[in-house]
């Protein structure tokens, strides 16, 4: 599970849409599944849940009448895990004219569930969410881990870091449309570390980069794979102040 992590502006949209072929890349290439994400075809396709930040829905039908219009369309379509992931959601069997912004996310959220996809992509999921449907979410996901061997592959971001700390085990940093840090959660927590000196450090490998304290001194950020012993004395950070090392 990947969580994607940056400021508003950093680029984690326009990542998403690339992976889903619904922008084309100003440079390089990107595939999902082993297909070009610019030509998937309807396999790949069917392999694919989304939910983005709005969700896209047919006003004027009935919750149940969603399911039953998409759920055929994927190979993989269980109308009964439909039936589950509406009651744990709690989506009322309303037109989707008339639900809440929390009950036509939830509802966005179930439909991408429903047929078991290979890859799950997620962009700030939660963010309408109340807490309780929030914690219902997050315990979703951490089930499809957890349900059978063919849990599928996970991307989501969120601007929530303590929601990703529960549930990524890969995070990936970007500012500015480029990747900062990428790893395994556990690994970047162990070794990315903070040291502060009276002078800056010079260029060697495993410093991430440095900045100057308002208070004096310098705060740099290494990596103890790489930078040896100049990180013995270095500081482990929470993701969120590692979030903030990195945007300042």
């Amino acid at each position: 599970m990947l969580g994607l992590v940056g400021r508003n502006g950093a680029g984690k949209t326009s990542l998403l849409h690339c992976l889903l072929g619904l922008t084309a890349p100003t440079s390089g290439q990107s595939r999902v599944l082993g297909c070009p994400s610019l030509d998937l075809d309807n396999e790949t396709k069917g392999n694919l849940g989304f939910v983005g930040q709005t969700p896209e829905l047919f006003e004027w039908l009935r919750v149940r009448e969603h399911v039953s219009l998409l759920g055929p369309m994927y190979p993989n379509f269980s109308a009964s895990r439909a039936q589950d992931l509406l009651r744990r959601f709690e989506v009322p069997d309303l037109r989707a004219g008339k639900l809440s912004p929390g009950e036509r996310q939830r509802l966005a959220i179930v439909l991408a569930l429903m047929h078991r996809p290979k890859l799950l992509i997620f962009d700030e999921p939660v963010a309408s969410l109340d807490p309780m449907a929030r914690r219902d979410f997050l315990r979703a996901l951490i089930e499809l881990d957890a349900d059978d061997a063919q849990a599928p592959t996970v991307v989501i971001s969120s601007h929530l870091l303590e929601d990703l700390e529960r549930v990524a085990t890969h995070l990936l940093f970007l500012r500015d449309g480029r990747v900062q840090l990428i790893g395994d959660r556990e690994e970047l927590s162990e070794n990315i570390v903070a040291v502060y000196s009276e002078s800056p450090p010079s260029a060697s490998p495993g410093v991430i980069n440095s900045h100057r304290l308002e208070s004096g001194g310098w705060r740099s950020l290494l990596d103890r794979r790489l930078a040896g012993a100049a990180a013995n004395d270095g500081e482990p950070l929470a993701l969120t102040d590692l979030f903030l090392a990195l945007n300042t």
